[in-house]
């Protein structure tokens, strides 16, 4: 049996901190999207559930476009079980008539359904809170000859179970250490954005997915799901994750250390991000670092220009420094020669901006742009 393992897709977030009203549009649109490529994939691939682990939507008022497309999507798939763990994000109620006859929800109490041809894999999960926190690990009952997945929505902890913030958006810690030994063979989780798998105890393993999408330059590189499979007469397993992104984000610091020109730069931006695969889909933050000479060009604003000719969407951030040896202009009978030693021996200027002083002069010199 194959079983898909989603978590944190965050649709209809607003996506308005770096994007522009249209761009923040349409990627709402495109993770909107992606949930129906999701079942999609899952129609043909084989797969028969989909397993929810917490934060499908992003806040307390859903669209109605985006609660619409994603009831109309899972009932266009009678055929797959989607299974779906509201995490501290979700607020929506799914229990009136418009919910599907495959989507099958949790809540406060442990809830439990059999899956495969014989029943041999059982699904469990509950939706921690504050009130429930306390007890509910340690009230987990599973039948050991069963293949147990479990789902929970939060963050992990080595200890023991903590108290639970008040905060509405806040997810409750799960102890890794109170699942041992409870007869676990998968424990699904959310609310970590990046993908993680481990041992969880001599039995079992862990998984967060991390969410299908990045939505921000702290969530770059990839994203997809955990696609299992599950062989039901031996109860065994495998996990594979499954990069599923439509755009990648990525984070670059690109050293530029010793560069003379703006093309030169340039030329190293662009061989970082093919080092990456970067395309014209993807979204991308770079970092220029490094110590350069005073009188090196350089224009970030052109940078920034050809960046976002060749992104989807891209930032520049310049935290390059300048350096000068004043030696070398000492005996330079050049108007820059004569410039360099009048700021160095003028005691009105702090040291600290004396190389700032001089590269705004060299720049005057050249008829370049202040």
């Amino acid at each position: 049996m194959k079983l898909i393992h989603c978590a944190d897709l965050h649709l209809d977030s607003r996506l308005n901190t770096h994007l522009g009203r249209e761009q923040a549009k349409r990627r709402r649109d495109e993770l909107l999207r992606n949930f129906e490529r999701l079942a999609g994939y899952a129609e043909e691939n084989g797969v028969e559930a989909v397993l929810i682990a917490g934060d499908l939507f992003d806040r307390d008022m859903v669209s109605a476009l985006a609660r619409s497309t994603v009831l109309s999507v899972i009932a266009a798939h009678p055929q797959i079980r989607f299974y779906y763990l509201r995490g501290n994000h979700d607020k929506g109620d799914y229990t009136d008539s418009s919910r599907p006859r495959n989507l099958f929800l949790f809540g406060n109490r442990w809830k439990s359904w059999q899956e495969g041809a014989n029943g041999r894999i059982m699904i469990t999960g509950i939706e921690l809170t504050r009130e429930n926190l306390s007890h509910a690990l340690s009230a987990l009952r599973l039948e050991p000859g069963l293949f147990n997945i479990v789902m929970l929505h939060g963050q992990e902890t080595g200890g023991t179970v903590a108290a639970a913030s008040g905060h509405s958006a806040y997810a409750v810690p799960i102890s890794i250490r109170a699942l041992q030994g409870k007869g676990i063979d998968y424990l699904a989780l959310g609310h970590v954005h990046s993908y993680k798998y481990a041992k969880l105890d001599s039995r079992g393993v862990y998984c967060y997915p991390g969410c299908l999408e990045g939505r921000g330059f702290d969530e770059s590189g990839p994203h997809g799901f955990v696609l299992l499979d599950i062989d039901e007469k031996k109860l065994r397993f495998s996990a594979r994750f499954v990069p599923f992104a439509r755009r990648t984000l990525y984070a670059v610091d690109v050293d530029v250390t010793g560069c003379r020109s703006t093309a030169q730069i340039n030329d190293l931006i662009r061989d970082a991000l093919q080092s990456k695969a970067c395309t014209e889909k993807d979204m991308v933050d770079i970092t220029i670092r490094g110590e350069l000479d005073v009188d090196c060009e350089v224009d970030p604003d052109y940078l920034r220009t050809d960046l976002e000719a060749r992104c989807f969407f891209a930032r520049l951030h310049d935290e390059t420094t300048f350096r000068i040896d004043a030696e070398d202009y000492l005996h330079d009978e050049s108007l820059r020669g004569e410039f360099v030693r009048l700021v160095m021996a003028d005691d009105s200027i702090p040291e600290e901006e004396k190389t700032e002083v001089i590269r705004c002069g060299f720049q005057a010199m050249d008829g370049e742009k202040l």
